[in-house]
C-alpha cells in the first residue's frame, strides 16, 4: 500500500508499526521471530518492540513460544476470512472453478493482483490423491509467475515501471524469470490479449501451471486471474 507524502501527518506510527510487524511474518516467510529479530526488521529499538508485541499478544494476534520466539496466532485468520468472503465475486466463480476442476483433474486457483505480489483467494483440490499447497492467503511475486504476468498485463508500462521502482530482488527460478524491469515489461507486453499463459516448470520445477485472465465486463480491465495446476508427471506437453 502507499501513502502519499500529503498525507503522512495523518499516519498513526505505532499502528503502522504493528501491522508491519504481522506482515513480517509473511514477508519473510519465517514462522518464528525473536524480539530481537522482530526489532532489526522494523528498524525500532526493544522496547518499542516488545510493547508491540506485548499489544497483539494480548489481543490474541500474536503468540509466543517457550523459546520466547514470537508468532502469528489464530486471530488473524478471521481477518483474512473476513476479506474473502467479503469477496461476492468468489461465489459465483466457484462453480466454475469446480467444474473446471471436473474436467481436467488438477487443482483449480483464483488470484488478484496487490501490489507486486499476487494473491490467492480460492482453491479447489482435485479430486485424486495429489493435494495442491496453494492455499488462500498464499503470496507468490508477480514477476516470476505467468499469473502474475496475466495481470500486470493489465497495467500500462508506466505504472509497472512506478511498482518496480524500488524493487531490487529478482530472484531467477528459471530460464524464462525477467531478471530486471527492462525484461518484466518485454514478457508482460507479451502477454498482453493472450487468452491464456502456461509454465512448464518456469516457477515450481515441479509443477504445471495454465492461467487465464478474468475481466470485469463494465471495465473490460483484468481483475482476477483462474489457474490450474498439477504435477508435472501428471501429462505430457502433447
Amino acid at each position: 500500500m502507499s501513502i502519499e507524502k500529503t498525507d503522512d501527518k495523518y499516519m498513526v506510527n505505532s499502528l503502522r508499526n504493528g501491522l508491519l510487524l504481522m506482515e513480517l511474518f509473511n514477508k519473510h516467510e519465517i514462522a518464528k521471530m525473536s524480539l530481537s529479530e522482530i526489532a532489526a526488521h522494523l528498524k525500532i529499538n526493544k522496547s518499542s518492540a516488545y510493547r508491540l508485541l506485548f499489544t497483539l499478544e494480548q489481543m490474541g494476534y500474536i503468540k509466543k513460544d517457550s523459546n520466547k520466539n514470537y508468532m502469528l496466532d489464530t486471530k488473524v485468520v478471521d481477518l483474512s476470512h473476513s476479506y474473502l468472503t467479503s469477496i461476492s465475486f468468489k461465489q459465483e466463480a466457484y462453480a466454475i472453478m469446480e467444474q473446471l476442476r471436473d474436467d481436467t483433474g488438477t487443482a483449480v486457483h483464483l488470484f488478484t493482483l496487490d501490489g507486486i505480489e499476487i494473491i490467492n483467494l480460492q482453491n479447489i483440490q482435485p479430486l485424486g490423491s495429489f493435494m495442491s499447497n496453494i492455499l488462500p492467503g498464499l503470496r507468490w511475486p508477480a514477476y516470476a509467475t505467468v499469473i502474475g504476468q496475466i495481470l500486470l498485463s493489465n497495467l500500462s508500462d508506466e505504472e509497472i515501471r512506478i511498482r518496480f521502482n524500488d524493487f531490487s530482488e529478482w530472484k531467477i527460478y528459471s530460464d524464462a524469470t525477467p531478471a530486471n524491469l527492462d525484461e518484466l515489461l518485454e514478457v508482460v507486453n507479451s502477454a498482453r490479449g493472450k487468452d491464456h499463459l502456461t509454465s512448464w516448470q518456469k516457477f515450481n520445477n515441479d509443477m504445471i501451471a495454465c492461467a487465464a485472465p478474468i475481466k470485469d465486463l463494465s471495465s473490460n480491465k483484468i481483475i482476477y486471474a483462474l489457474s490450474i495446476s498439477f504435477p508435472v508427471n501428471a501429462f505430457t506437453l502433447e
